[in-house]
């Protein structure tokens, strides 16, 4: 799976990425999980590490600095320009916010689910279609 580059997690909910992670942990995919809590963290350790993720799935509404936002800073840094960084976004919120960023791509929306089986199988096709859309 693209040599194995890990996989970034975002969401201020710490239950929640705790549960994606316990999710995650059930499946096969052998990618590295990076969590975080705080969508700045998670910039700032992209920026400053040699990470290239596979996939990033972030929750939207988060203090700081919003879901979008942090895509659109991604997708604005010259490390990334030549790499193709997926964004997914899980969000809880009931109708999905515009951002006002049409020139942006984003590669998904998907609600928050509580179930854990419901999480767990919507995480693995998440991943499964990144995977295969990455190999084509």
């Amino acid at each position: 799976m693209e040599n194995l580059k890990p996989i970034v997690l975002i969401d201020d909910d710490i239950d929640y990425i705790d549960l994606m992670a316990e999710a995650y942990g059930t499946l096969s995919h052998k990618n590295k999980l990076l969590v975080f809590h705080d969508s700045i963290k998670a910039y700032n350790y992209l920026i400053e590490n040699d990470v290239i993720p596979f996939l990033v799935i972030s929750d939207i509404i988060m203090p700081k600095m919003n879901g979008f936002e942090l895509r659109e800073n991604v997708q604005a840094n010259p490390k990334f320009s030549s790499h193709v960084v997926p964004f997914v976004f899980i969000t809880g919120a009931a109708e999905l916010p515009h951002d006002g960023h049409d020139h942006l791509t984003e590669n998904g929306f998907f609600e928050k689910r509580a179930d854990f089986e419901e999480l767990r199988s919507t995480l693995n096709n998440i991943i499964n279609y990144w995977d295969s859309a990455v190999m084509r």
